[in-house]
């Protein structure tokens, strides 16, 4: 089925067994602490070589001190310096080759104007603002000493990663970090030869490359990771993206990784769950017409192996790179190739474990496997004595734990009040930009059914219920449901509805008005209202929020993703708002120490959830063996109820 995906493809001399390939993440905090590279970065990487994976791309591994940045005192990315990083690279490497994987380092001088560490000075190729940093943070410009011993880093590095035992080399070039700092004219306002026109944007890079062929040879193979289209204003154009890509194949370069965005449009280069699928093909075929190498790409391609594998019979790619994908199942490929679509979990791009960790200083993982980035510590072992589990509540959470339970070899029964298992995954999967959710409860169902897990929906649990039942250990995971708007009674109005009853109830799309209310500008209120502009385009929509920006504690990238889509759809934004009062026609709102009248034909309420723990207190002290999981616990995330259950699950 998928005999373009797993044909050998050539980079230079080296040959891959499949056009599958790693693409290149930050780790966060799964390095040692001097940034090199540790044991369960090994065993991280070693989890996807086992999986099938044919090239494995390390995240950025910065090669020079000359950054701005003092990654030796905190590192954030893994380092590779001197001859002390060898012996753990060295051992990576030998991990993914006992799997017929190939390991390629991926090279940079750093972030620039993208990251300062304690408030230091960040160096780019100019003095200047940051997309991301608070605004009395600049940049300075490299000086053409630091400039000259970055060429001579690499040179010296090159060498290094050769002895280490690394397939190839990747230079970071793109997406607005260091190097594409100076080849963009947006950034690089030097009037020295590193500067001006193309030539001296490009000076640095080429520099780079020869210093790489130098340090490990003209037949090592060498990749140039580039971004042939930014996206903003004043950014890179398609036809200098095409022009770039031409000359790195006449300076040698083996194949070329295409990334298309910025830090100015984040969304494009890391997608979240909203955005379509294969967002980046287009920059790759354009691309893959203009020059005879090989051309690599990503962007959500693992979601529908379909795609993918299109996509390079239509010549439009030549190796398919992964990233989440891999994260939420490090065995995608032998899946992929078996056959075996059913038992793929696929990513729903949260990215709450991968991103969203990493800013904040973790390890990498993944919402739906807790064991990605700790493979030895969170493997599963066989149950020493078998029990009987009852899991009450069908959602993430208790079918984690269920499903965690059956495969250690308990005999386990999910009780689910509703008529079907999905828990908040079932609002949620019916807005057709959250696909990704519907796909994981269809993975839940043929793992549940291949685990022989006992299902009982439309049921409701009690204290009576485990009498019945006496299971050895009870797993509480009943979820949570919507918050009311205040002391003040609004749930009887007939314009007033709740975010599952939009969702649920496709006939009252009809009975909104024209004027519509999100009372909420969380994740789930700003997605409803995305999704009711997909259906009703008509709709003037209008969401208020207490706090000062909308999706606050979700990931930045989806932040930002919806504040840019927003300003797109004509979405009016309250924030530091609070709704206190809900007439037939209006709203009231406190704003700014004053109440603001707010037209509305209908209200929709996106104010969070509260647990339903009333039985979980019920249980306590009762249950010889009780857990409590998910929403029931407190209402958060997905990847709070899938750890917990998880762990639940592996406990028992």
């Amino acid at each position: 089925m998928y005999k373009e995906l797993f044909t050998p493809g050539k980079i230079g001399t080296m040959t891959v067994k499949n056009r599958i390939f790693l693409a290149p993440m930050g780790t966060g905090a799964l390095q040692n602490p001097d940034g090199g590279f540790s044991e369960r970065l090994k065993d991280y990487f070693e989890a996807i070589a086992k999986g099938g994976t044919g090239l494995l791309l390390t995240g950025s591994t910065v090669m020079t001190k000359v950054t701005g940045v003092d990654y030796l005192r905190k590192p954030l990315s893994t380092i590779f310096l001197d001859t002390t990083y060898v012996g753990g690279a060295s051992e990576m490497c030998d991990a993914v080759h006992r799997w017929g994987g190939k390991m390629c380092i991926q090279l940079t001088p750093g972030d620039g104007r993208l990251w300062s560490h304690a408030g230091e000075t960040p160096v780019s190729a100019s003095d200047g603002l940051s997309p991301v940093l608070p605004p009395n943070i600049l940049s300075r410009a490299a000086t053409l000493e630091e400039i000259k011993t970055i060429v001579k880093d690499y040179r010296r590095v090159a060498t290094l990663c050769k002895q280490a035992g690394f397939d190839a080399i990747e230079i970071r070039a793109y997406g607005g970090y260091f190097t594409d700092q100076f080849m963009t004219a947006a950034w690089n306002k030097r009037t020295d030869e590193y500067g001006g026109n193309l030539d001296g944007r490009l000076k640095l890079l080429m520099e780079m490359i020869q210093a790489v062929r130098e340090g490990a040879g003209d037949d090592y193979p060498l990749i140039v990771k580039f971004s042939p289209l930014h996206y903003f204003e004043g950014g890179r154009t398609i036809d200098e993206g095409i022009e770039i890509a031409q000359r790195l194949e006449a300076a040698s370069v083996d194949a070329l990784h295409l990334e298309k965005g910025s830090h100015e449009n984040w969304w494009d280069v890391i997608p979240p769950q909203l955005m379509p699928f294969a967002n980046q093909l287009d920059i790759s075929e354009i691309i893959k017409k203009v020059v005879k190498i090989p051309v690599m790409g990503n962007g959500k391609l693992g979601i529908k192996p379909e795609l993918a594998e299109q996509a390079l019979a239509d010549g439009k790619i030549d190796f398919i790179g992964l990233g989440r994908s891999l994260l939420s199942d490090a065995q995608w490929a032998n899946k992929v190739k078996e056959g075996r679509l059913q038992d793929v979990k696929h990513c729903i791009g949260c990215q709450a474990g991968c991103l969203g960790r990493i800013f904040v200083g973790k390890y990498i993982s993944c919402a739906l496997s807790p064991g990605t980035g700790n493979e030895k510590e969170r493997r599963l072992e066989p149950a020493c004595r078998k029990k009987t589990v009852l899991v009450i509540g069908g959602g993430p959470g208790g079918i984690e734990a269920a499903l965690t339970a059956s495969r250690r070899g308990h005999d386990v029964t999910i009780v689910e009040k509703e008529p079907e298992l999905g828990g908040a995954l079932r609002a949620a999967s019916v807005m057709p930009f959250k696909s990704q959710m519907q796909m994981l409860r269809d993975y839940y169902t043929v793992q549940l059914s291949k685990e022989g897990v006992n299902i009982e929906c439309g049921t409701t649990a009690t204290r009576k219920t485990i009498e019945e039942k006496k299971p050895d250990a009870v797993v509480v995971a009943t979820g949570a449901t919507p918050k009311a708007i205040g002391n003040f009674d609004d749930t009887n109005k007939k314009n007033v509805f709740t975010t599952e009853q939009v969702l649920f109830d496709q006939s009252l799309l009809a009975k909104l008005g024209k004027k519509v209310v999100l009372a909420g500008g969380g994740e789930i209120g700003c997605e409803v209202a995305l999704y009711l502009l997909e259906k009703r385009p008509d709709l003037d929509i209008t969401v208020v929020e207490m706090l000062s920006d909308i999706a606050l504690y979700s990931n930045p990238t989806l932040s930002w993703y919806l504040r840019h889509r927003f300003k797109e759809l004509g979405v009016k934004l309250l924030l530091d708002s609070k709704i206190i009062g809900i007439g037939d026609e209006q709203i009231e709102i406190e704003r700014g120490g004053s109440n603001v009248a707010v037209q509305a034909d209908a209200v929709i309420l996106a104010l969070g959830y509260e647990s339903n723990n009333d039985l979980a207190k019920e249980l306590e002290g009762s249950a010889n063996e009780l857990y409590v999981v998910g929403d029931c616990l407190s209402p958060r995330k997905v990847i709070d109820a899938v750890w917990e259950g998880f762990e639940a699950g592996r406990t028992i």
